[in-house]
């Protein structure tokens, strides 16, 4: 059983297991530390620095073992002398966080303004806008204006095919390594990479074919901002003109918990279509992943050949009918038969139509 243990965060005693994520922990107690690089189901590496805080020990007395006080009655803490990543740090006995103080917020405006000097300024069509986290840390914690000049922003290749299925733009990349890292942790494909140094560092692709792994789709999730885009899903909508629709995976017994996005479109004759696939989480089936096919094998569902609707052979002829109809012509042609009924079943199927056959 975890131990629990009692941690200082901005002045406030927090009771949180030992040797949990700071970041985490924090958030516990809806303290929020700001974050790109830093992901719950990755490794921490402490790459963006926008987790930093002022960070201390409480200074204990070795004769009595009790916290040592100053003249106010205060516990002493000893700080360390710089502020400190968050998202590396774990939760022992003793700690003490500032996670608001004037050196922090200073710190996460050098840390955006930095970040901002080379993003483009393309908000407007870029298919994040709207659950964009830099955006948000921004707005939050933004310096409101840049000691920067525009004109030396940094111009890279846009729209570069990573693979089939994703897009690269180099220019929003802010080196957070998220997409490197879920394929080498998660998934054990080492097909992304960084190359050349300094402002100039940019995603690759070092697998042959390119990108190739069967989970790409989760980088552009998990990216902070608009530099992974889907082939299908690029400009196509925004999140907010979305309505979202709980599912499961069609395509293999898993499971796979997955929202559907749905819009009214013209180019669909103004019906709903699905515009996108995104995983939902359940940590005991699919966490918050899904494969490529899932993700992208929606696409049979805009086909005009599509059957909406039943259909039954009468005189030679395809004739639509209602449900009602059709269960009960299905229930007549199994009745006949009995118990020498049978059906071919197999790991392809899903768990509604393996429910329907039983």
């Amino acid at each position: 059983m975890t131990e629990t243990i009692t941690i200082i965060i901005d002045g406030q005693d927090c009771r949180v297991p030992r040797g949990m994520n700071l970041v985490d922990a924090a958030k516990m107690h809806g303290i929020d530390i700001p974050v790109f690089c830093h992901h719950p189901k990755l490794d921490p590496v402490g790459m963006c620095r926008m987790c930093l805080v002022e960070l201390g020990t409480l200074a204990i007395n070795r004769e009595t073992g009790q916290p040592e006080r100053d003249e106010h009655g205060q516990p002493v803490v000893r700080w360390f002398p710089k502020l400190q990543t968050a998202c590396t740090q774990t939760t022992s006995p003793g700690m003490v966080v500032r996670t608001d103080s004037a050196a922090v917020v200073q710190a996460r405006h050098n840390v955006l303004e930095f970040l901002l000097t080379s993003h483009p300024l393309d908000c407007p069509i870029c298919d994040k806008g709207g659950e964009c986290p830099l955006q948000d840390l921004t707005m939050a914690h933004g310096p409101g204006e840049s000691r920067f000049i525009y004109d030396d922003k940094m111009h890279l290749a846009k729209q570069v095919p990573l693979g089939e299925l994703i897009y690269l733009d180099r220019e929003r990349c802010i080196q957070c390594a998220r997409c490197i890292r879920f394929c080498d942790e998660i998934v054990g494909d080492d097909v992304l990479a960084f190359h050349e140094r300094g402002r100039r560092l940019q995603i690759i692709t070092i697998s042959d074919p390119p990108f190739d792994t069967k989970f790409s789709g989760n980088t552009t999730d998990i990216c902070p901002v608009g530099a992974l885009t889907t082939v299908d899903f690029r400009f196509g909508a925004r999140p907010w003109e979305m309505d979202e629709a709980a599912s499961i995976c069609p395509y293999c017994p898993v499971g796979c918990n997955i929202s559907a996005g749905t819009r009214l479109d013209r180019d669909f004759g103004g019906r709903k279509m699905i515009k996108r696939i995104m995983p939902r989480q359940n940590e005991a089936v699919n966490e918050i992943w899904i494969c490529d096919k899932g993700r992208f094998g929606h696409h049979h569902s805009r086909s005009e050949e599509r059957l909406t609707q039943p259909m039954m052979r009468r005189d030679g002829e395809w004739v639509a009918v209602e449900w009602e109809a059709a269960y009960r012509e299905i229930a007549v042609q199994l009745g006949r038969h009995g118990k020498k009924t049978g059906f071919l079943a197999g790991a392809s199927l899903s768990n509604e139509d393996l429910w329907e056959l039983h």
